[in-house]
């Protein structure tokens, strides 16, 4: 009994500890009202999805590897369809797909028991975390996701995307409809990604996805919390390799990728948006 009432107590302080922490992150980050109609986003989604990307589909073409585009479409109008002043753009859920989905095939089942490690920083709404999620079913192959980010979870707000016209909800109630896969496969970390990172124990990390910090130190820290659980052939795809708007992503990568030995694939989908594949020699 008081063990329980030990535990309980433990808990209650750590959430409020964490809230005060975070508190931006449960007072309507996004905003307190939603931000357009649900026919503006409708609008911005039809749009995003008429563009042609000549750079991605080479990339898929010659990995052998697609993502459904109705599901990815479908996907994006929840979690990327936003309203912002750069040009919509989630070409990255077809390139995560695409290169875990090669990674798979390339690293066949040595038993049954086998499963792979994806980490990610810079959760947001979930839309690349369910992209690799959907590349692992896919294959059929057991593994886990483990996502962070400052955001809350279960904390209800507006996300500015089409659900807002709704109601206030938590990212469970968003990502409702790819239950499925969440269940499957991801973990939720809430948190900063220095104070995190060291503290969820990896014996091996296949492969991650790094969208959190975009300033020097933080792109090193993270790329380094990854690549001492990774080998030869795993991956570490970065998000916003672009030197006019982000340098200090760019510098850090391409550092990291030098001094621990990854070779590097650029993909640039417009202007002002690129990506790094970079894999373990």
């Amino acid at each position: 009994m008081f063990n329980r009432l030990k535990t309980h107590l433990i808990r209650t302080l750590h959430i409020g500890v964490e809230k005060l922490a975070y508190n931006q992150s449960y007072n309507f980050p996004f905003g307190k009202e939603p931000l357009a109609s649900e026919n503006k986003y409708k609008r911005l989604a039809m749009e995003a999805r008429n563009k042609n990307y000549p750079e991605v589909d080479s990339y898929e073409y010659k990995s052998g590897y697609a993502i459904d585009q109705e599901w990815l479409h479908e996907l994006a109008l929840h979690t990327q369809v936003v309203i912002k002043k750069s040009e919509l753009c989630y070409q990255h859920g077809r390139i995560l797909y695409t290169a875990l989905s090669q990674y798979l095939n390339d690293h066949p089942l040595r038993d049954v028991g086998d499963r792979f490690t994806v980490w990610e920083t810079g959760t947001a709404r979930g839309f690349s975390t369910l992209c690799m999620a959907k590349a692992l079913a896919d294959q059929g192959r057991a593994g886990t996701i483990v996502t962070f980010d400052f955001l809350p979870h279960r904390t209800k707000m507006y996300w500015n995307c089409i659900d807002d016209h709704d109601k206030p909800k938590s990212r469970a109630e968003l990502l409702e409809p790819w239950k499925d896969l969440i269940e499957r496969y991801i973990i939720f970390h809430q948190g900063d990604s220095k104070l995190e990172m060291p503290m969820v124990q990896a014996e091996h990390i296949h492969f991650a996805f790094l969208d959190g910090s975009h300033k020097y130190n933080d792109v090193v820290f993270e790329f380094q919390q990854i690549y001492k659980w990774q080998k030869k052939g795993d991956i570490i795809v970065c998000d916003d390799y672009t030197p006019e708007l982000f340098p200090e992503v760019v510098r850090a990568v391409d550092e990291m990728c030098e001094k621990y030995d990854y070779s590097i694939t650029h993909l640039k989908v417009i202007e002002g948006r690129g990506y790094v594949v970079s894999v373990k020699e």
